[in-house]
């Protein structure tokens, strides 16, 4: 049975059914292309309490966390990984040495330009705290205000995640002839990333990205496009809700 996505990313909804595991569904890689594998890292203390973390606020993860990062390195066995990437916070370096530990032969780095988006004075804060605040930017993000107006305070936009992010991304997949190469990164990093691979737009886009996640993409070295395969990946999760 192939593998089977049905997302939509036009309005404020995606939806995605992702039938068999990730090792076992995901179509033969074709010539001239590169898989990406784009996870989030796994649970920490603070994506419990609804604490916003960014990139100033460096949590590692949790005994689940722990757990999940396990679980996702368990559904990699049968990927043969070139690379094991992944920003340079403790919570993504700690879920990408699970996946690497499983792949020791593998190439590995952790990047500033891979970390989570950075929420300025709000990291470290409860989200519930921060509502009115975080609804007025996401507004602005679904007005298509994505620079220097839609900032958090004395953090990014999405603009700025998106030039740091997908040059590195592009830099390290594109840079060599790798075939499989895992990345390690962040929710929020993860939906501006895919909404400007992918075309969708990056105003506050409706892409779920749950903890340990794998979002699969192909990446076709001659036409220099990305293909989605599949999109917030959790089949490995043995306690998935």
């Amino acid at each position: 049975m192939p593998l089977e996505i049905i997302s939509t990313f036009a309005g404020s909804s995606t939806r995605q059914l992702i039938m068999r595991t990730l090792s076992q569904c995901l179509p033969p890689l074709q010539e001239g292309c590169t898989r990406i594998y784009l996870c989030r890292h796994g649970e920490t203390d603070y994506n419990v309490a609804g604490i916003l973390q960014g990139r100033g606020v460096n949590m590692r993860l949790n005994k689940n966390g722990h757990k999940q990062a396990q679980q996702l390195a368990r559904s990699f066995k049968d990927i043969p990984l070139d690379a094991v990437y992944s920003s340079a916070l403790a919570r993504a370096k700690e879920t990408a040495a699970c996946i690497q530990h499983a792949h020791p032969t593998t190439k590995t780095g952790a990047f500033t330009d891979l970390e989570e988006m950075s929420f300025g004075t709000l990291e470290g804060t409860p989200r519930t705290q921060n509502a009115a605040f975080l609804h007025e930017i996401y507004a602005k993000w679904r007005r298509g205000i994505l620079d220097a107006n839609a900032r958090f305070p004395s953090g990014e936009c999405p603009l700025d995640v998106k030039k740091r992010g997908v040059a590195m991304l592009h830099e390290l997949a594109a840079g060599s002839d790798d075939d499989h190469i895992a990345f390690v990164c962040h929710g929020r990093f993860n939906k501006i990333i895919l909404a400007e691979l992918l075309s969708i737009p990056v105003e506050n886009p409706p892409i779920p990205q749950d903890n340990t996640c794998v979002n699969v993409l192909d990446y076709n070295r001659v036409k220099g496009t990305y293909t989605a395969v599949a999109i917030n990946h959790t089949t490995h999760l043995v306690d998935r809700p």
